[in-house]
């Protein structure tokens, strides 16, 4: 089956789903499409984008994603671009690919990249033309304006190593404990969300559509 991971950033698609892809990739073709540069307030020079670009492409490796692609939107501003430009974009990927589920962003999300990724994955990802049959959100470190709510999880007990090796490959965004993107507090999460579901470690998800 072909899978479509959409990330607002590179190394989202680590952090939200980095067990699941890697758990996934073994029967399944798996396309990551990134959405911004890389760039950022801290980050913003071209020097950078090419070292979290790089960084992606290893990562993606260790997790057995067949394909990437960079839409180049500037980081932290996707807001400022019109949606349909976004939408559009979305689209090409998706009848290029023909993805029969796709994941994206959380809903709600205080950082406006995600907030503005997921909408638009769910406008690219209608029924009525797409050929998407499930769209599901992956959960991210960080604030939303209401909790994640899960109603899926996957287990990565076996997967969470790689995981974790793979997010190494992005250096400049492992912080330290007890921020959310630290080694650690990924791992709290994994072992959070497990418990919930009677697992060592896993990662949740919500269940945006499902056509049967």
């Amino acid at each position: 089956m072909k899978i479509l991971v959409i990330a607002p950033h590179p190394d989202d698609e680590v952090l939200g789903m980095g067990g699941t892809i890697k758990k996934l990739s073994s029967n399944n073709n798996i396309t990551l499409l990134i959405m911004t540069d890389g760039a950022s307030a801290q980050y913003s020079d071209k020097k950078m984008i090419k070292v979290r670009k790089e960084s992606c492409k290893k990562s993606s490796k260790i997790l057995g994603i067949s394909e990437i692609k960079f839409l180049n939107f500037k980081d932290m501003k996707l807001d400022s671009v019109p949606q349909l430009e976004i939408n559009q974009e979305i689209e090409k990927i998706i009848k290029k690919i023909q993805p029969k589920m796709v994941f994206t962003s959380p809903k709600n999300d205080l950082n406006r990249d995600h907030d503005v990724t997921f909408n638009s994955t769910l406008v690219a990802t209608r029924p009525s033309s797409s050929g998407v049959k499930k769209v599901f959100s992956y959960e991210l470190p960080g604030y939303t304006k209401t909790p994640f709510s899960p109603n899926h999880y996957e287990d990565i007990t076996k997967q969470f190593v790689h995981k974790i090796k793979a997010f190494k490959m992005y250096k400049s965004e492992i912080m330290k404990f007890p921020h959310p993107r630290s080694i650690e507090s990924i791992e709290n999460l994994a072992v959070y969300r497990g418990i919930q579901a009677g697992m060592a470690k896993a990662e949740s998800f919500e269940l945006i559509r499902n056509i049967e």
